[in-house]
């Protein structure tokens, strides 16, 4: 999991808007104060009239209204070194037809990788689960933050990284997994003829 560089989308900047982006950057620090850290996101109508009123485009609000709210989980990521153990755990709980278990985790010098998998239990053959974003909470100590996520139809894989290192001993700790749906898009389905084409 290595953390990808970041880089400017350009390398000039006019040194007399340092005052003006200190400024915002203060304002970002009140807004942050005065939300108690949860801000949520403005009504529609008020990124209209304040797109009106300060000739912007209502799509770019929307955009820096959605970063400021995603500033919570933006975390230095940390690498995983020194590999110890595997620990098998296998708990799971089932949830209207949907197991989620904690497969395992790998233990480091500095860090735990936990592994979750979500199964999708029934019989019927064409059914696959939604897309939906996957977090993991432990206690307030342990930064737990998403590493990978894969899958097919019926089963999704997860792992994300936990900050400090798990004990070995994890029969006291709980783990908390929320699943936020996102919202799946429109296919319009066209069905194919037989027929052969020369191309």
């Amino acid at each position: 999991m290595n953390a990808v560089p970041f880089h400017p989308p350009t390398d000039y900047y006019c040194k007399e808007l340092a005052p003006l982006d200190e400024e915002i950057c203060s304002l970002l620090a009140k807004r942050k104060e005065l939300s108690n850290q949860n801000p949520g996101f403005p009504d529609p109508d008020l990124i209209s009239h304040w797109s009106q009123a300060f000739v912007l485009k209502e799509d770019w609000l929307r955009i820096v209204f959605a970063h400021l709210h995603s500033e919570k989980h933006i975390h230095v990521p940390v690498e995983p070194i020194e590999f110890l153990k595997f620990i098998p755990v296998l708990r799971s709980v089932t949830v209207d037809k949907l197991s989620h278990t904690v497969t395992y985790i790998k233990q480091y010098s500095n860090a735990s990788i936990v592994h979750i998998e979500t199964e999708m239990i029934t019989s019927e053959p064409f059914v696959h689960l939604g897309h939906a974003m996957f977090e993991l909470s432990i206690a307030p100590e342990y930064l737990c933050t998403l590493n990978r996520g894969s899958g097919s139809d019926k089963t999704i894989q997860h792992s994300f990284v936990v900050t400090p290192s798990l004990p070995d001993d994890i029969s006291e700790v709980e783990f908390h997994l929320s699943v936020k749906p996102l919202p799946e898009p429109e296919f319009q389905r066209v069905l194919l003829k037989e027929i052969t084409v020369t191309i």
